[in-house]
């Protein structure tokens, strides 16, 4: 196991809490359940006593969630690249802005129809009832929403999404939708050692949801969204597969 978290986060003589993270998160995507993580964590709280890493072993404070929470589905990088790559070909422009923007911001089912465009930023209305955030358009994206015309129906999305899968030729199971775009960007920015606290305010969490996690410094952290999203799209994995180039 040690080996394995090696490989993953790189031979060094001292690891902290990103390391750890982005390891949990190389477990889940592999599907592991809950259970299983805590046991390979101990591993690492072993490796952490013998190389005595500077602070010592990082708090986590992950919730009990549950497997079925955990092993929802999600598609892997590659698949995602590959539904922008043939939507470009065989989607109409309404359901293109849909699928950037839900590719680009990780949008619940709900969020995707909801969405305000103007001037370079879309304002997305949380579905957890939170503060709307404005969040900055990429140049990569911006002639696609310009066919953005929202819709309020859940139902009427889910159908989009299928509508879009089935365009791609891309046959998804049960318990397939938007978010399980949602969650591979979530995992792909965690894997690509992104700042914990920017990927939850980049991904909308609130928080108040994440507070045991960070403590006080969701408080006194200054949120500079224009900041955040410019350093996301910087190694976001799905950004680049709508250039005009791509």
């Amino acid at each position: 196991m040690v080996q394995r978290f090696e490989a993953c986060c790189g031979a060094k003589d001292s690891y902290n809490r990103a390391d750890v993270v982005k390891f949990v998160a190389e477990l889940r995507q592999e599907g592991m359940k809950q259970s299983s993580i805590n046991g390979r964590l101990k591993a690492l709280r072993l490796l952490c006593q013998i190389q005595n890493w500077e602070g010592g072993f990082p708090r986590l404070a992950m919730p009990k969630v549950k497997n079925s929470e955990v092993n929802r589905p999600l598609f892997t990088t590659e698949q995602v690249v590959h539904i922008i790559s043939r939507a470009r070909e065989v989607c109409s422009e309404r359901e293109l802005s849909f699928l950037a923007a839900a590719s680009v911001y990780g949008l619940r089912r709900e969020e995707v129809g909801t969405l305000e465009v103007c001037d370079g930023h879309v304002k997305v209305h949380t579905a957890k009832n939170g503060e709307a955030t404005s969040q900055m358009i990429p140049d990569a994206i911006k002639d696609y929403m310009k066919g953005y015309r929202g819709c309020k129906d859940v139902r009427y999305m889910t159908r989009v999404f299928q509508r879009i899968m089935s365009k791609v030729g891309l046959e998804v199971n049960r318990g397939y939708g938007w978010h399980s775009i949602r969650r591979a960007l979530a995992t792909e920015l965690a894997l690509r050692d992104v700042s914990a606290l920017n990927i939850v305010r980049f991904m909308r969490w609130s928080d108040t949801s994440v507070k045991g996690e960070f403590g006080m410094l969701v408080i006194y952290a200054r949120r500079e969204q224009e900041k955040i999203d410019r350093s996301i799209f910087e190694v976001h994995p799905f950004v680049s597969a709508w250039s005009a180039n791509a």
